[in-house]
């Protein structure tokens, strides 16, 4: 809660009286690049729209070399974070960090973050499943492949960090897709949604 000090046609002034932090969990998304700069930005808008907390850009082996990430594209994704942010409510903007591959992202997970591996490629337990098992308190960092999945090399990776493989049911969805429906399901599941 704030006080309103003074207000003009370029600023605020204000005093902050009480400080409220939100419920939500600590969710982390580390999405591979897509063929299509478009997708990627849609689901940078979708993501932050669902609360998440942090965004990692990642590199796999089926990135296309022509995906490398410019300042002036960087700049462009942080904008669309402050606008969906700013739309949706949300009193935080999600951290974006660099674009880096895979292994250096792994590297770099936030402390006590339970790394889940959507992998379509192998029996799994199901997300549902995932979260039932253990206490779930939404410190959770989410791996997303690209279009054509991951390869073995980026699975057996993934699984050495401690990643558990989980899936979201029969069907194949794509990259875009499958980050929002992980974030939505996490959402319901820790009482933000629905």
């Amino acid at each position: 809660m704030a006080l309103i000090e003074e207000c003009n046609a370029t600023h605020i002034h204000l005093t902050l009286l009480e400080e409220r932090t939100t419920a939500q969990g600590s969710v982390c998304l580390m999405q591979a690049l897509l063929r299509q700069p478009a997708r990627f930005e849609w689901l940078l808008q979708k993501a932050t729209e669902l609360g998440v907390a942090q965004i990692w850009p990642v590199l796999t082996e089926r990135t296309q070399p022509s995906q490398a990430v410019s300042e002036k594209r960087f700049g462009r994704w942080h904008k669309i974070l402050e606008e969906a942010a700013r739309q949706s409510e949300r009193n935080h903007v999600p951290k974006l960090h660099a674009c880096l591959p895979l292994g250096e992202a792994l590297s770099q997970q936030p402390e006590g973050h339970r790394l889940l591996l959507l992998n379509e490629s192998e029996t799994q337990l199901s997300l549902r499943e995932v979260c039932a098992q253990e206490a779930f308190q939404g410190k959770l960092t989410v791996l997303v492949g690209p279009e054509g999945g991951w390869t073995p090399g980026e699975v057996a990776l993934a699984k050495q960090q401690g990643a558990l493989s989980v899936g979201l049911g029969p069907g194949i969805l794509k990259s875009e897709t499958a980050g929002v429906a992980v974030l939505a399901i996490l959402q319901f599941m820790a009482g933000q949604l629905g």
